[in-house]
């Protein structure tokens, strides 16, 4: 979980910080920067580029993904990680996906949520599902913000009991 939170993180402020265009919600957000031109790439950056579209089932690599192409060895690294954390393991794709939403709502990020939200409704998210989603980090969120206020200690510890 950790991993995905990580990356998820990290692309969104990429795509924040250099305010990236939504993907798929209406947005007048002009990036600061030019992104790179799909189609205008070098055959390596194509290669990452096919498998982003084959993995999130679009027509072109989201924004984020296309910035990264100006550096084609921080595009495969980064997409290596992304990959990697989003790859069903112990838990599948759609929940890595919520988690996914759940960071980049935590996280304040437009980016984030327009893209996974997207990501988590194709892969099957029902609105129920969705509410209960937004109820557990609304939740999470209020009682972490009355914790860090309080300057509250944790009175338990993570760690699973040892045996014996």
């Amino acid at each position: 979980m950790a991993y995905v939170a990580g990356v998820t993180h990290a692309l969104n402020a990429v795509a924040d910080g250099l305010r990236l265009p939504l993907e798929f919600s209406a947005s007048a957000r002009p990036p600061l920067l030019p992104l790179p031109d799909a189609a205008e790439t070098s055959p390596a950056v194509k290669a990452v580029f096919d498998e982003i579209v084959g993995f999130y089932a679009l027509e072109r690599p989201p924004a984020v993904f296309r910035w990264m192409a100006r550096d084609v060895g921080f595009l495969q690294s980064y997409w290596e990680a992304t990959r990697q954390a989003f790859t069903d393991r112990a838990l599948d794709r759609l929940m890595k996906e919520i988690l996914a939403l759940a960071a980049s709502m935590t996280g304040k990020s437009d980016y984030g949520v327009d893209f996974h939200l997207r990501e988590a409704r194709r892969l099957g998210l029902s609105e129920g599902a969705l509410t209960e989603t937004v109820e557990v980090v609304q939740l999470f969120n209020t009682v972490t913000k009355i914790a860090d206020a309080l300057q509250l200690q944790p009175d338990f510890d993570p760690r699973p009991p040892r045996p014996g």
